[in-house]
């Protein structure tokens, strides 16, 4: 989500050439988003990834992540690779994972598995889980994802402040409630502009204090919430 009116450095014009000649096809969408939960700017640079980032940032186990880490080296026995990995994943449990999304389904395609068996091996050598996300993992989690494009548009407008007295004041009143829907947070907490409250409340749903219910509906009014602590 592209702030307006904002220039982009020299550095960040590089990544965007390079991400939109690193897509796997012509026609493939180019996207520049802004994660709560890195706290930074990404590109990327097809919508299975743009699914995949969602995920990660709404997933209240997933601590942090980096969309753009270095090459991953790995031996099948015959050659060496080379691999682009789409994100370096860790957990609050502390484990670690490499993320690569691709095209497809489970069915394991023979040209591909030598190359599966390399970065595997890698990854065990690292103490790390290396994890393919395709279509069979990304296409039941499209709808609900795609669900926090607008929330998280509330969190991208409030990124360069804190806002330490609407955070303190919307934990205060989460503890007390424990659960409701935004509604009824925006007329308790009304002393504070609606986008801002809005934005702090993203914040800690991407934080995992408290849980909001995108399942059955897009983010509004109605949305119900919970309170995790």
């Amino acid at each position: 989500m592209h702030s307006p009116g904002v220039s982009l450095k020299s550095s960040q014009r590089t990544s965007i050439k390079k991400a939109y000649s690193a897509r796997a096809k012509g026609g493939s969408n180019l996207w520049l988003v802004y994660s709560v939960k890195t706290n930074s700017n990404w590109i990327l640079p097809s919508d299975r990834q743009l699914i995949h980032w969602l995920c990660l940032e709404s997933d209240p186990q997933v601590k942090s992540f980096n969309l753009a880490p270095k090459q991953v080296i790995s031996h099948d026995g015959t050659e060496t690779r080379a691999t682009e990995l789409d994100a370096v994943v860790t957990l609050k449990d502390g484990r670690t994972q490499w993320h690569e999304v691709k095209a497809g389904t489970n069915k394991k395609e023979p040209s591909n598995q030598s190359q599966f068996n390399a970065q595997a091996a890698a990854a065990s050598k690292e103490h790390v889980e290396y994890i393919i996300i395709n279509d069979t993992y990304l296409k039941p989690r499209v709808k609900v994802a795609l669900r926090w494009l607008k929330p998280l548009g509330y969190a991208d407008v409030i990124k360069k402040s804190q806002h330490s007295e609407c955070h303190v004041a919307l934990i205060g009143l989460l503890k007390k409630q424990m659960k409701g829907n935004i509604q009824g947070l925006l007329e308790i907490i009304d002393n504070f502009d609606s986008s801002i409250v809005l934005g702090v409340l993203v914040r800690l749903a991407i934080a995992g204090v408290v849980e909001l219910n995108l399942e059955k509906s897009t983010f509004g009014l109605k949305t119900t919430w919970q309170y995790h602590g």
